[in-house]
């Protein structure tokens, strides 16, 4: 224990910050945010991930949305279907089973940057394209649920769904067709489709973009801007301009916060590390904003279940009894990022209690470890009676400085009980692609994702999410998590409509998860920024902050 203790203080006595004497000069009339981790694929519907959806929403907005409270709002809708007031309805397949009548109507004056207004065509364009699978959309609400879509008119369309479903008011981004279809149309697989598509060929043409804000010009590597929409029929946004401005790491962008040329800056993961606002909140309490709401988005390490080693249960139980995630997140973020032993925090309505927890027990773990078949070897790695080491890769971004930390505190904790693991610091395109899409790392891999509260477990815990050729790598499943059980509980739960049900099926998917280990919950990220004092941001807990940009004011 003292060896992590004094490993976590060196790593955190590197990321202390020093106060320069002169600050820019900010501008009123733009913000610029910093961030790390540049797309390599600006397609909105296609690999996604929580980097990917913070920044895509400020320009394509989805049709529906989680607010503060985490209720179902419109933004790019009239009104939110609901049983209640008949917009949605159950209905009948004439099979024995049922089925949903969804009617959605969208915003009036809801446009593209380019003046064409944003129609019921383009729902149906991009439920065609969610639905052919050698495309593989990943989103999070996906289209591919409805069997049909239905027009009514040119703003409204009903969505028929084969099977009742919990989520079937929540609905993500649509695309335009009178850009995309001819595209989609001529390249009829992913690789061509993702190389051709406007969206990485042309990303600054506003026809691309419906939400208040248009990408209008960037620099590969270096910065995204943002300009207001002019055919937004909402808010008319406070801020005439929104530059993302990319750095290599942490430690540049905190550099560039404190020499004021970046202003709002997100607390990982995608900025400066947490332990870094905490140093500048302590040297400087008043001269920025520092916004820390609860937040539901999970860091997690993804397990390859394909490893005969890690397929074995106790060795999953022994990881996590052997990682002393507490002391992680008092000594990374001031005990502010609370531990996750499920798949929701607090902050969520669907948070259950009475599950099986790993609270951080290393003589625990070499029992598990024993009983696997596993004792120390000559030099304190585990070996089994085949004389194989227990030993296995840890990946991980690069450039990302809290989850380089914790991938070496890990390390240093893991060995105390016998594991070795090899760290694997990689860059954004290589991680996002073979390694996790393609599923091409041998043991663990650390990553985040929300389980937002319109979205089914299944997209990282369902069979049918585990990434392969045949499904065009989509899902988040990289652990290749494959269990009965689970897979009829998220369908119970998917089709559960009353809330009370929805959280008795939460509480049955994450009974199921905690038992099976399919992959280590090691805290929840709060909402948290660093932003100028004149800046006015609220945090939301459940969808990007970005979602309601144009509602932001410099003072």
């Amino acid at each position: 224990m003292m060896k992590t203790k004094t490993l976590m203080a060196a790593l955190l006595a590197s990321s202390l910050l020093t106060t320069p004497a002169v600050m820019a000069q900010a501008d009123d009339e733009q913000l610029v945010v910093g961030a790390l981790q540049f797309l390599t694929n600006f397609h909105p519907l296609i690999q996604v991930n929580n980097t990917k959806r913070n920044l895509i929403t400020l320009s394509l907005r989805p049709i529906t949305a989680f607010d503060s409270s985490g209720e179902v709002v419109c933004v790019l809708c009239e009104e939110v279907p609901t049983i209640e007031n008949g917009l949605a309805e159950i209905v009948d397949n004439g099979d024995g089973t049922e089925g949903m009548r969804v009617s959605l109507t969208i915003m009036e004056g809801a446009s593209w940057g380019d003046g064409t207004p944003v129609t019921s065509d383009d729902i149906v364009f991009t439920h065609q394209v969610a639905t052919d699978e050698n495309i593989g959309f990943s989103n999070y609400n996906p289209w591919t649920r409805a069997s049909e879509i239905e027009v009514v008119d040119d703003r409204t369309v009903i969505i028929h769904l084969p099977e009742v479903l919990q989520n079937f008011n929540a609905w993500d981004q649509i695309l335009p067709a009178h850009l995309e279809r001819p595209i989609y149309e001529a390249n009829g697989d992913l690789e061509s489709y993702v190389r051709q598509t406007l969206y990485n060929r042309e990303p600054t043409n506003p026809g691309l973009w419906n939400g208040s804000y248009i990408l209008t010009d960037y620099q590969i590597g270096t910065r995204i801007t943002f300009e207001p929409n002019p055919y937004w029929p909402g808010m008319v946004p406070d801020i005439e301009r929104i530059i993302m401005s990319y750095r290599d790491n942490n430690s540049a962008l905190m550099q560039n916060v404190l020499s004021g040329e970046i202003q709002l800056v997100p607390v990982s993961p995608g900025g400066i590390s947490f332990s870094q606002m905490l140093d500048l909140r302590n040297q400087a309490p008043d001269r920025y904003n520092y916004v820390v709401e609860d937040g539901n988005n999970l860091e997690r390490i993804a397990l390859n279940l394909d490893n005969p080693i890690l397929a074995d249960l106790n060795v999953r139980k022994a990881l996590l009894h052997g990682i002393d995630r507490q002391a992680i997140t008092g000594a990374l973020f001031g005990g502010l990022q609370p531990v996750a032993n499920g798949l929701h925090s607090q902050a969520s309505p669907f948070y259950t209690t009475g599950i099986a927890t790993y609270a951080y027990d290393p003589e625990a773990a070499k029992t598990l470890l024993a009983e696997a078949g596993w004792t120390p070897g000559p030099d304190g790695i585990c070996v089994n009676d085949n004389g194989d080491r227990l030993s296995f890769e840890f990946v991980t971004t690069a450039g990302n400085a809290t989850r380089e930390q914790i991938a070496l505190v890990i390390q240093s904790q893991l060995r105390e009980i016998c594991v070795e693991t090899n760290n694997v610091f990689a860059g954004l395109q290589e991680y996002n692609g073979d390694y996790a899409r393609r599923r091409q790392f041998t043991g663990m891999i650390m990553s985040s994702i929300e389980f937002s509260l319109g979205s089914s477990p299944n997209i990282a815990l369902g069979t049918s999410a585990i990434p392969s050729e045949e499904n065009s790598w989509v899902g988040n499943n990289f652990s290749g998590y494959s269990s009965e059980a689970m897979d009829a509980a998220i369908n119970t739960l998917e089709g559960s409509l009353e809330r009370a049900d929805r959280i008795a099926g939460w509480a049955e998917v994450q009974r199921i998860f905690a038992e099976d280990l399919p992959m280590l919950p090691l805290y929840f990220y709060t909402s948290a920024w660093v932003a100028p004092v004149n800046l006015q941001l609220e945090a939301s807990s459940f969808d990007p902050e970005m979602t309601w940009a144009e509602e932001w004011v410099l003072n």
